[in-house]
């Protein structure tokens, strides 16, 4: 209990920076260009927000999101797992319980920024824009130049393969096994990956997310 409340006065006293994401959604990138590009900060990574994180926290967060399609896809991948409608129920039950309701929450709250899967991850250039933008200060170039040689996706596809399975993993910058799917982080590749009727289930379900952030199936 103790160390709960200390752990709530920090949130105000001397706030980390909150990296907050549903899975698949280039969490990761984004956790780590943080990590990298402010290196004073302290950079706390989630998949689910508290109720405290929610409505009484000072913490500035940074989240992103994806198309849920793309970001269920990559996430049956990960497992080793094929898209049946059962496997699809139980990758929606866990969406719901690791961060699509929270970033629908707080999109419209102060000290948030979040980033769009689509906008940020094959372009540094606009993800670098956005950060120094959210934190007022200016990124040093040789730390742009560390996260674009560690963090490009050839760069994490050739280490992730050196991991096998998913549950294998980096401790120091959490890239897994199977971290990069054999669509190599692409856009709109659910098509060929998802049948139709369980591209409608997805569809359905985070229909307010769909709306929320300018998605269409």
């Amino acid at each position: 209990m103790i160390s709960k409340l200390k752990a709530r006065v920090g949130y105000f006293v001397n706030p980390p920076v909150i990296q907050f994401s549903p899975p698949r959604t280039g969490s990761t990138l984004l956790w780590n260009t943080i990590r990298v590009c402010f290196p004073d900060k302290e950079v706390k990574k989630s998949h689910k927000l508290g109720k405290f994180e929610k409505k009484y926290r000072n913490a500035p967060i940074v989240a992103s999101i994806r198309n849920p399609l793309d970001s269920i896809s990559s996430s049956i991948q990960r497992y080793g797992r094929q898209p049946t409608e059962d496997v699809v129920r139980q990758q929606i039950k866990e969406y719901e319980n690791q961060g699509m309701w929270d970033i629908l929450e707080i999109r419209n709250k102060p000290k948030v920024k979040i980033l769009r899967y689509e906008d940020f991850a094959f372009d540094f250039k606009f993800m670098f824009s956005e950060l120094e933008e959210f934190f007022q200060t200016s990124i040093p170039e040789s730390l742009k130049r560390e996260v674009n040689e560690r963090y490009s996706i050839d760069k994490v596809k050739k280490k992730s393969e050196d991991y096998g399975d998913f549950a294998n993993y980096d401790k120091e910058d959490q890239i897994h096994g199977k971290h990069i799917s054999q669509y190599s982080g692409a856009s709109g590749y659910y098509k060929d990956y998802l049948g139709e009727d369980q591209i409608e289930l997805i569809y359905t379900h985070f229909k307010e997310v769909f709306d929320a952030f300018g998605y269409e199936a």
